[in-house]
C-alpha cells in the first residue's frame, strides 16, 4: 500500500518530513533543521500532530539546490 495525501482545495500532494528528506537527498532531521531555519520550504499543515510540505514546493527547491537528471 502507497498512501497518498492530497490537499482538498489545491489538489497538490503533500509530504511528510520524512518524505521530503528522501526526494531531497538529505536526513529527516537535516531536512527539518533547513525548514526550522528558513533553508528549506516551510511546512503548509499540521494535521493531528503530522507535520505536512507541498510537494511541488518541496520538488522546486530541491532542484533549484541540486539539479539531478530525471528519468522518465
Amino acid at each position: 500500500m502507497r498512501p497518498k495525501i492530497i490537499d482538498a482545495d489545491t489538489g497538490h500532494e503533500l509530504w511528510t518530513a520524512q518524505q521530503c528528506a528522501d526526494f531531497s537527498g538529505t536526513a529527516r532531521g537535516t531536512f527539518t533543521s533547513y525548514a526550522t531555519r528558513g533553508r528549506a520550504p516551510e511546512p503548509v499543515a499540521k494535521i493531528h500532530g503530522l507535520t505536512l510540505w507541498d510537494a511541488e514546493v518541496v520538488t522546486e527547491w530541491s532542484d533549484k539546490r541540486s539539479p539531478r537528471r530525471r528519468e522518465g
